[in-house]
C-alpha cells in the first residue's frame, strides 16, 4: 500500500465518521484490513487507578454496544469501496479495546481460524440455512 492510497482511507474515514464519536482518530492499514482506533473523550470518574481502568473499560463497552449498527454500516460501506476488512477499536484513559474485526461479522483475535470462520461466513451470506450447513460439513 503506498502512502496515496492510505491518505485517501485516512480521508474517507475522516470524512465518513459521525462527529461527537471520537476526538481523535487513528487509521492504519494491516495487512488485509483496515484498523480504526478513535479516542473518546476524556471523563472523570474514580479515584483510584483501578477504577479509573474499569470506567474507561465501562465506557469504551457502552460505546461499542451504542454505536454497533452505524459502525457496521461504515465499515460496510468501506469493505466493498477499499477492499478490505474493518476493524474498529476504541481508547480512553490508557485503555485500548479492539472490536469485531472485519467490521460486521467475526469474533474476537485475528488468529486464523477466526479468519478462515468470517471468510467463510461471508461467502455464505444470504444462502438457505440448510445449504449452508450442508457446505459447512465439507469445510
Amino acid at each position: 500500500m503506498n502512502d496515496q492510497e492510505l491518505g485517501t482511507i485516512k480521508g474517507w474515514f475522516a470524512g465518513r465518521l459521525p462527529d461527537g464519536w471520537f476526538t481523535g482518530v487513528e487509521v492504519a492499514v494491516e495487512d488485509d484490513q483496515i484498523v480504526v482506533i478513535g479516542a473518546l473523550p476524556e471523563i472523570n470518574v474514580g479515584s483510584t487507578p483501578e477504577e479509573k481502568e474499569g470506567a474507561a473499560a465501562g465506557r469504551i463497552a457502552r460505546f461499542r454496544e451504542e454505536t454497533r449498527g452505524e459502525r457496521i454500516g461504515i465499515a460496510r460501506e468501506a469493505e466493498e469501496r477499499f477492499r478490505k476488512y474493518v476493524t474498529w477499536g476504541a481508547k480512553l484513559g490508557g485503555v485500548t479495546k479492539r472490536f469485531n474485526p472485519g467490521g460486521g461479522g467475526g469474533g474476537q483475535g485475528g488468529d486464523r481460524r477466526s479468519v478462515m470462520i468470517r471468510h467463510w461466513m461471508r461467502r455464505h451470506r444470504g444462502r438457505h440455512a440448510s445449504q449452508a450447513e450442508s457446505q459447512s460439513q465439507a469445510f
